[in-house]
Formats: C-alpha cells, structure tokens, sequence
C-alpha cells in the first residue's frame, strides 16, 4: 500500500475510533474542505467542529471504504456511512434512526496530510431515512424513467 492510501485509511480508521482530534491529524494546519452540496468550504477551526458535531449526532458512526481511485497526490474514496442518530445535526432533533448513505470525498494530499478535500454525499437518503423527506417509490421512479 502507498503512502497516500495509508492517509485514507487512518483518515477512516480514526473517524471509525470516534475521536476528533484524530479525524483533524489527518489534515494540514490550513486544510481547504469543502461540502459540495452545500457550497461551505472551511479551515481546520471549523473541521473540527463539524466532526464533533456529526460524532455527537451519530455516536455509534460507521464509515466503510466502497472504492478508491487515485491519480497521483489526488485519491477519490466512494464510502458509505452508517449509524443511528442519537444527536442533533442540521438543527434536527434526534430520530434513534438507523441511518446508511453513500458519499464520495476528493482529496489531494501533500507531505502525507489532507490539503484540500471535497465532500458530495446523499443528503436526501439521510434526510428521508429520518422520516423528514418522502419515501421514492418504484411506481413513481419508473413513470419517470421511461
């Protein structure tokens, strides 16, 4: 395994231990991450209290590697979260909710740390698994696929 791998990996492996500071070891002094579906792009500072924030609102969170790619000092990690939602995230109260969606992260690493990071990931799933969105269903997908 390559260097660069071995940065997604611990970057996996501590958000898996449900430690913070180790998610932020992963990451540059001035990091650049960005939230794709969002538009919120932000420093280190602001990292840790977003992963403080989705610790708190999933505790028990589960980040499994689905696929990765990479293409020198840029690796893209297709992943899939899971857990129950016990906290508040988003200004939404707790569900108990068992919670699974699927995102992809583009990193671009540098001395072996995060520089930049793009996030993109199914916000929707999330939001209808905790009751908040309607349900798709096969009827109403098929209509509009043909």
């Amino acid at each position: 395994m390559n260097k660069n791998l071995k940065i997604v990996e611990k970057l996996f492996t501590a958000w898996n231990s449900h430690n913070p500071k180790k998610v932020l070891l992963c990451y540059h002094e001035d990091v650049s991450r960005e939230d794709i579906s969002n538009h919120f792009a932000y420093g280190k500072q602001t990292l840790l209290k977003v992963v403080e924030s989705y610790l708190h609102a999933f505790p028990d969170v589960c980040f499994h590697i689905n696929e990765v790619v990479e293409k020198e000092e840029r690796i893209v990690v297709c992943w899939t979260a899971s857990g129950h939602h016990h906290g508040k995230i988003m200004n939404i109260p707790a569900t108990g909710k068992y919670i699974s969606f699927k995102g992809v992260s583009i990193l671009d690493i540098e001395n072996e740390r995060i520089r930049n990071a793009w996030y993109l990931w199914d916000e929707a799933t999330m939001l209808r698994q905790m009751g908040l969105l309607p349900e798709l269903h096969d009827a109403a997908l098929q209509k509009n696929i043909n």
